[in-house]
Formats: structure tokens, sequence, C-alpha cells
């Protein structure tokens, strides 16, 4: 890639979970509710084909944050926790950055250790966030995924029946977490160097966003939509009402992008800011057969990713070849002015995947177990697809598409050698886990409120 930004400068990072690329009108005509990402876009280089690694938060963000696929780095379904090992985030340190993350996603705690190496962290977790929760749920989840599975399973569904006695708030916290990036960016000297995180959670289930949003977007009440991902086990969902309400919730999105964007300008940080926003993953809308949500599949409006950049030093520009998120490890830092220029970021061959589902046993029908507990892999090449779903038993099986089409098409055996040849996550690769007491509670009903477990 050619070295066209020079300067140090600012980073915000800005996450929007969920996002789908096609509610975006940078890359859908037809979407007239983006306007603030759209104006965005108009500045911005464009990634036109940004690709997650993982079709869930947790292995996403730690392959963007070390440039790992998550059979390598570990941090998967079967392993929710992350490791420790340094990301991008430690080259802004070492510069000399003040660095933050501001997110409500109970992935990206220090109960995961995913805020390691930011100075300051706001994860509205309340009496959750003190050391002796931080230590009890690392200890408690690492014990978790040690048991065997039949135990898990069984924990995993009481977990879930234990939680279902409580009705929950919103977890998305959008107006909170766009207050406290208003007051961080406030607090900002002149001549200090920052690197700040944010995760807006709106496009992510549970959907409810203001009034106004939901009857601008035609939105029946009354319809039965999914809440959590457990919700399409046990209800008739109307997919169409469901596809109403996401939109709402990222029309709702684009306004709280537009406030962020709006503070960098009030407070005179954005010539001096490199804005990097984003999707970690997207979303199923009831495509393929009713899937819901992203934990459970590969599909194209899951791993597709929406991917922008705006350098105060750069114009508007689109790229149009393959990349993968991870490679965010190495553009970040160089769009920032303190790392080398990527020799090129663009890939012919992009990979991605999840492990078995261990999470999310607690709400897995019996009879659907076979259909959701598979560890998928996908790979895409010169415009095709190849999908591996290996059962339990571990008996895989292969299903290949044409991209352009979406048509099925028989499985080529070069994709098929090369999916084969992705490595196997080392379910050993941290040290064993000590007894500890249960998860905190709040922790653990922000995980309910998103669907988890």
């Amino acid at each position: 890639m050619d070295d066209d930004v020079s300067g140090q400068k600012n980073v915000v990072f800005l996450v929007l979970d969920s996002l789908r690329k096609d509610r975006v009108s940078a890359y859908n005509d037809d979407v007239d509710f983006t306007d603030h990402i759209g104006s965005f876009a108009d500045r911005s280089l464009v990634f036109e084909n940004a690709v997650a690694q993982a079709p869930w938060t947790l292995p996403s963000h730690v392959s963007m944050f070390t440039g790992e696929y998550p059979w390598e780095h570990g941090t998967t379904h079967a392993r929710s926790y992350f490791d420790g090992r340094e990301t991008f985030v430690s080259e802004f340190k070492n510069e000399g950055y003040s660095t933050a993350a501001i997110t409500p996603n109970i992935w990206i705690t220090p109960h995961k250790r995913m805020t390691e190496e930011f100075d300051h962290v706001e994860n509205f977790l309340g009496k959750a966030n003190n050391p002796l929760s931080v230590r009890a749920s690392r200890l408690g989840t690492k014990l978790y995924h040690r048991l065997g599975d039949v135990t898990r399973r069984v924990l995993g569904r009481q977990i879930d029946r234990f939680f279902q006695l409580f009705s929950v708030d919103d977890s998305c916290k959008s107006e909170e977490t766009v207050e406290a990036v208003e007051r961080y960016l406030g607090d900002r000297e002149a001549d200090e160097d920052f690197f700040l995180y944010v995760n807006l959670m709106e496009p992510h289930e549970p959907y409810r966003p203001p009034k106004r949003y939901r009857e601008k977007h035609g939105v029946d009440e009354s319809a039965t939509i999914a809440h959590r991902q457990k919700d399409v086990f046990t209800k008739d969902i109307d997919f169409e009402e469901q596809r109403k309400v996401y939109d709402a919730s990222v029309d709702y999105t684009d306004d709280l992008v537009g406030r962020i964007l709006e503070t960098l300008e009030a407070n005179g940080l954005a010539e001096g800011t490199v804005v990097v926003l984003l999707s970690d993953h997207g979303q199923a809308l009831g495509e393929d057969g009713g899937q819901f949500g992203h934990q459970f599949t590969v599909m194209e409006p899951v791993v597709n990713a929406v991917l922008m950049v705006d350098h105060p030093d750069a114009g508007a520009d689109t790229e149009d070849r393959p990349v993968e998120l991870r490679r965010l490890h190495d553009l970040v830092p160089y769009y920032a002015g303190i790392g080398d220029c990527p020799e090129t970021v663009a890939a012919e061959t992009v990979m991605g995947g999840c492990e078995f589902p261990e999470n999310f046993t607690g709400y897995i029908p019996k009879e659907r177990w076979d259909e959701y507990y598979r560890q998928r892999r996908f790979l895409r090449r010169d415009g095709r697809k190849i999908v591996r779903a290996v059962e339990e038993d571990g008996t895989a099986h292969y299903t290949a598409y044409d991209l352009e089409t979406g048509e099925k098409i028989e499985v080529p055996d070069d994709l098929r050698a090369a999916i084969d040849a992705t490595g196997e996550v080392d379910a050993d690769a941290d040290d064993a886990a000590e007894e500890a007491p249960e998860v905190d509670e709040a922790v653990e009903q922000r995980l309910e409120e998103l669907g988890y477990r």
C-alpha cells in the first residue's frame, strides 16, 4: 500500500457491534437512514470487502487486536477469555498515548482480560467493577471451560433457567456510552495523544431503540420478534418485523455516531484524529431457514464487515480487494503514525470461523443440538467460499458457494485442501484453573442481557 499518511495522530476506534454492511448507505444505495455514517464514508477510505475472522465479539476483537486467527490466539466459543498476550494497544502506550476503552459490552472487560492495556476503562458494571469480581470472573470462567462436556451443558442450562426468573433492562446503554465518550473527549488536553476504543451496542440484540425510531420504521409493537438468541428456538418469529426493528436500531446508532463525530469537532480534535469505524461482525435476520443472531453461523451477512477510515491527511478512496479485520493490528498503528506501513493488507484468501458453542449450550434444544453444536470454518478465494462444519463426533461437512450469485457449487479441491490445512485450537494453552467463587452476578446478568448463556 502507499505510504500516504504522515505525522502522529490520535485514534478513535469505533466499533458498531453487529452492524450489517447492507444496512449502511455507503454499501447499499437503497438505505436512507445512515446519513451520518454516509457523510463519514464520503471523506473516508471505504473497504468494500472487509471480512471478520469470527462471528461474535470476543474472538473477533482478539483477532483485530493481535492480528491472529481464532485458532491461533485460542479465544473462542470453547475458551471465552483472552490470555493477555500483547495487542496493538501496547504500541500506543509505548508511544506515550493515553488509552481508554468505553463499552458496555461484557466481553471487552477486565473480567475477560481484554482491557489490561487501557489506562481508563468504563464498562458500566457498577458494583461488579472491583478487583475481587474481576478475579472471581476470570477464575470462574476458566473453571467452567475445564469442566466435562456433559457437566458444562447441564450447568449452562441451569444458569439460563435461573436468569429467566429475572427481568433485565436494556443492555445497550447507548446514551450512557456516548455521554462517557463526550466527557472523555472534553477532558483531553491539546497536546495529549490518545487512543480511544468505543463500542456501541444498538445493532446487537436486544432491540429497544427509542420510540421515534420504531415509529419511523413502522415497527409493529405487537409482533413477535427475537430479543435474545434463544427466542428463535422458543417463539414463532416475525422476521419482517425483526428486520424493521433492526433497521430502527441502526438508524439510532447512526445518530449516536453523529454525536461522537460532533464531539470531536466541538473540542477541536477532528483535525488531529484518525477515526476507524467498523463492525466486529454482522447479524443474521432470518436468512438460511430462519437463522437469527451471529453465534452459530458464518454466513455472508454475519462475516461481512463494515470498515472505513477517516484520516485527516488522506482523501476519500475505496479498497475493493478482500481485507481481513485482523490486519487492523498493523493498520491502526500505521494510520496513527507510530507503525510501519504494511506492504499490503489485501489478501487472496480470507479465513475465519467459530468453535463448538460452549457458551450457548443453555438454550439449544436437544432436538436441534446436531444442527448448532458444530465447529465452523470458512475460506474465501477467487469469488468462491467454502464452509466446513464439523459435528461433535468429528464428521465434517463441506459446502461451497459462488459469492457473486450466492448459489451452491461443487466443492473445489483446492479450497477443501486449504480449509483442512487451518490449525486446531490449543485447548491447553492457558494455565490450569484455580478453584474460584461463582462469577459475579452483575457480570452474569449482563451476559444474559446480551443473549449469552
